[in-house]
C-alpha cells in the first residue's frame, strides 16, 4: 500500500475546527501519514475566534466598516444552526488531544532537507496569501485551497460578495504549487450560494474540505497527482472589502431576507410542486399548453418518471405530505383525457422520491432517492404498477441521490449525485459508475469522477433516451434557491475511461405564471412530463 506523507501547515496559536477535523479525519487513514508544519511560536496563544475570523476569513482592511452590525447579525443567526457553531471557533494546539499527538517541525525556522522531515506534500486549508515566505519544497509540492479566485483581495470576506450580490453558486479551487512552478488548478467546483454570508462560508468550507480529501485519498492510492486542469482568464472584476455603506446595504438586504424566511414560516406558506403534462414528444413540446396537474391537498407530486405498459402510459412521482414532512412514491395513468392517482406504490420508513424505471432481463425495477438511508436501492416490480419489494443494494455506505441507469455498449451505467460533506447537499457533485450488471452490486467507480461539481449541472434531472442518443436532464440551482430550473445535455462519449456531455438546451420555468422553479423532465412516446414549483398555504 502507497502512504502519502502528509504535513499540515497550521498556525499553533489559532487552530480552527476544520484543521482539527481534518486531523481527525487523516489518522483515521491508513493510506496517510499525517504530521504538523508549525508556522509561527506555540507561545502566547489566546483561544478567541475574532482574531482568526479576521487574519483568515474576513481579512484586516475591512473590519472597520464591517465589524459592527452585520458580524454580530451574522453570528447570532449563525447560532441558530448547531452543526455550525464552532465555525468561528479556534483554540491552541496544546488545547487539542488529536493535535499534541503529532509529530510536528518548526516550518519557519526549518533548516535540513525534507527528506529528514519525510514529507511528500504540505498542505494548507487557508489560500496562498497565507502561506509562509521561503518554505521548503517537498516532493509533491504544497497544495492548498483556493477560495478566492482572484475575483476578491485577500483582504475582502470570503462567500461575502456571492451572498451581497444574490450569485446562484459560490467556488473554490484546490490549487498546488507544484517545486519551482506555478500553481496548478487540480480540483474546482461550486455550491449553491446561501442566504447570509457567514452560512455560506461554512457550506463552502465543508464541501471544499470534502473534495480535498477526496483528492488525497486519490494521490495516496496512485502515488500520483491528478493532471492539472486547464485555466481560462477572469475578465470579472476585483472585489475589495466592503465600505460602510455596502456593509448597510448588505444589512438591509439580510434584515430583509430574514423577514421573509420568517413571514412564511409564520403563514406557513411552503413550496408546492405540480406537474404539467403535453402529449407530444420531449422535442415538440410547448410546455405553455400543457395540462397542469396538482396533488390533493395536504401533498404535491414531484420528480415524474414515464413508463408505459401495455400501451398505457404511468407516471410514477414523489408524493410528498405536508404532515409528516416526508414522502412515497404514488403511480398515476395518463390518457388523452385525464390523469388518475392508482396509489401508493412503494413507501418506506424514510423518505422516498425520484422514482427512476428501468427494465433488466424482462424484469421491471425501481431505484428511487433514497438517501437517508445512505444507500442506493433497487427494487423490483411484483405486480405492475402498484407492488414493490426491495430487491438489492446498489451501493452501500454512500449519500447520494437521484441515481439514473442505463445500457451502453454492453456496459450498465449509474450516474448519480454525491454528497461527501454530511450537509445533505447532493446539487452539486456528479459520479459515474460502472458495471456489467445493474443488479450484482459490483459498481466500478469512473476514473474521472467527479465528472463536475457544479449546481448548473451536477444533480440529475431525469433520462432521455432517443432513437440511440442519450439526453441527461440535469438541475440548475438557484441563489439560495432548490431547482429553479434545468438543462439537457446529451452524452457523446462514454467508456471506462473517459466521458463527454454538451449542453443540448435549458428549460425555463416561467412559462408559467407564479411558476418559482423546475426541476425534472420525463418523456416518453408522445407524453412529456415536467414538473414546476409555486407557493401554497401549508394545511
Amino acid at each position: 500500500m502507497n502512504i502519502l506523507k502528509i504535513a499540515l501547515i497550521v498556525d499553533p496559536r489559532h487552530i480552527d475546527s476544520y484543521a482539527t477535523a481534518f486531523c481527525a479525519w487523516a489518522t483515521t487513514q491508513p493510506g496517510i501519514d499525517l504530521s504538523l508544519a508549525v508556522a509561527g511560536a506555540e507561545s502566547g496563544a489566546r483561544s478567541r475566534s475574532a482574531d482568526t475570523v479576521w487574519r483568515r476569513w474576513v481579512g484586516r482592511t475591512g473590519r472597520a466598516a464591517f465589524s459592527g452590525g452585520v458580524m454580530l447579525a451574522e453570528r447570532v443567526l449563525l447560532r441558530c444552526y448547531k452543526a455550525h457553531r464552532s465555525h468561528l471557533a479556534v483554540a491552541d494546539i496544546t488545547d487539542i488531544p488529536a493535535m499534541r499527538s503529532l509529530p510536528r517541525f518548526d516550518l519557519t525556522g526549518f533548516k535540513g532537507g525534507l527528506s529528514d522531515a519525510a514529507v511528500d506534500l504540505f498542505v494548507h486549508l487557508g489560500n496562498n496569501a497565507d502561506l509562509p515566505a521561503n518554505m521548503p519544497a517537498p516532493r509533491l509540492g504544497t497544495m492548498f485551497i483556493d477560495y478566492r479566485r482572484d475575483r476578491i483581495t485577500a483582504a475582502a470576506p470570503i462567500g461575502f460578495w456571492e451572498a451581497y450580490h444574490c450569485r446562484p453558486k459560490t467556488s473554490f479551487a484546490i490549487v498546488n504549487l507544484a517545486p519551482g512552478g506555478r500553481g496548478q488548478v487540480l480540483v474546482e467546483g461550486g455550491f449553491r450560494t446561501k442566504f447570509s454570508f457567514l452560512l455560506n462560508q461554512v457550506h463552502l468550507f465543508r464541501k471544499a474540505q470534502a473534495q480535498l480529501q477526496k483528492l488525497l485519498l486519490d494521490i495516496a492510492a496512485s502515488g500520483r497527482l491528478p493532471a492539472p486542469r486547464d485555466t481560462v482568464p477572469y475578465s470579472g472584476s476585483c472585489m475589495t472589502p466592503p465600505n460602510g455603506a455596502e456593509s448597510a446595504v448588505y444589512m438591509a438586504k439580510l434584515l430583509g431576507r430574514i423577514a421573509a424566511r420568517t413571514t412564511r414560516r409564520i403563514l406557513k406558506i411552503q413550496h408546492r410542486w405540480n406537474l404539467c403534462i403535453t402529449h407530444s414528444g420531449w422535442r415538440d413540446a410547448t410546455l405553455w399548453r400543457g395540462v397542469r396537474v396538482s396533488a390533493p391537498p395536504g401533498h404535491f407530486w414531484a420528480d415524474p418518471f414515464l413508463h408505459v405498459v401495455g400501451g398505457k402510459t404511468y407516471c410514477f412521482v414523489e408524493d410528498y405530505v405536508y404532515a409528516t414532512g416526508r414522502a412515497h412514491i404514488s403511480v398515476l395513468e395518463i390518457t388523452e383525457a385525464s390523469v388518475n392517482c392508482l396509489g401508493v406504490a412503494l413507501r418506506e420508513d424514510f423518505h422516498l422520491s425520484f422514482p427512476f424505471i428501468f427494465e433488466y432481463e424482462g424484469r421491471t425495477y425501481m431505484c428511487p432517492e433514497a438517501s437517508e438511508s445512505n444507500q442506493v436501492r433497487i427494487y423490483e416490480c411484483d405486480e405492475f404498477p402498484r407492488r414493490w419489494s426491495f430487491h438489492s443494494v446498489a451501493i452501500d455506505n454512500i449519500s447520494a441521490a437521484d441515481s439514473i441507469f442505463f445500457e451502453h455498449k454492453g456496459k450498465w451505467w449509474l450516474l448519480t449525485s454525491v454528497d461527501r460533506s454530511g450537509l445533505s447537499d447532493h446539487c452539486s457533485e456528479l459520479c459515474l459508475f460502472s458495471s456489467d450488471s445493474p443488479l450484482d452490486g459490483q459498481w466500478k467507480p469512473h476514473p474521472a469522477n467527479p465528472l463536475c461539481i457544479d449546481t448548473d449541472m451536477g444533480r440529475n434531472a431525469g433520462l432521455i433516451m432517443d432513437e440511440g442518443r442519450i439526453f441527461r436532464a440535469a438541475q440548475r440551482q438557484g441563489f439560495d434557491q432548490y431547482g429553479e430550473g434545468l438543462a439537457l445535455f446529451e452524452i457523446l462519449v462514454l467508456d471506462e475511461a473517459h466521458y463527454l456531455e454538451r449542453k443540448v438546451t435549458d428549460i425555463r420555468h416561467d412559462y408559467l405564471d407564479r411558476s418559482l422553479g423546475s426541476h425534472h423532465i420525463s418523456s416518453k412516446g408522445n407524453v412529456t412530463v415536467v414538473d414546476y414549483k409555486t407557493h401554497c398555504f401549508a394545511p
